[in-house]
């Protein structure tokens, strides 16, 4: 599935009258894998400005502690999916999927939880994926500290309902 593709699955058909089909810029084949990993990349970067975002607003330190562990993670996932696409001779993006912020305490875990959310289903998505088969157990371990930091996140959303 190639970059034009994925876009017209997440903006529909919309997309074709934005995007020509044909263009002068020369476009680059790339496998499911690739793809999905550099979309994964783009939600670990919007993952880390979000925490650090957050971690900004939100005055609790323990909150703030942990906000700040999750965005460490992010860093390392980050890392490490750049690291497997340059072995696999790809190109890493730079590119950062939009964080979402706000002022409300509550909005803003709620966002996290979205982020961890979707992350979640994209390592599901790159796992299932044939190519995925000689990083399985690096992208397994992303998978399983997004599922940790969702549930720091519910904890910490869950307390929060409990004290009102």
């Amino acid at each position: 599935m190639n970059r034009r593709d994925i876009l017209k699955l997440l903006f529909g058909s919309l997309f074709s009258f934005v995007v020509p089909v044909y263009s002068e810029a020369e476009i680059v084949k790339e496998d499911k894998f690739v793809t999905f990993c550099n979309l994964a990349i783009s939600h670990e970067y919007g993952a880390i400005c979000q925490y650090i975002n957050h971690s900004g607003i939100i005055q609790d330190k323990s909150v703030k502690k942990i906000l700040e562990m999750n965005m460490m993670d992010e860093i390392l996932h980050a890392r490490s999916l750049t690291e497997i696409l340059v072995k696999e001779g790809a190109t890493p993006t730079v590119a950062i999927w939009p964080p979402q912020t706000g002022l409300q305490f509550e909005k803003l875990i709620e966002e996290d939880i979205n982020g961890e959310n979707q992350a979640i289903k994209l390592y599901s998505t790159i796992l299932d994926l044939k190519e995925s088969s000689k990083w399985r157990d690096s992208i397994y371990s992303f998978l399983k500290r997004e599922e940790l930091h969702r549930s720091r996140l519910v904890g910490i959303l869950n307390a929060k309902k409990t004290n009102k």
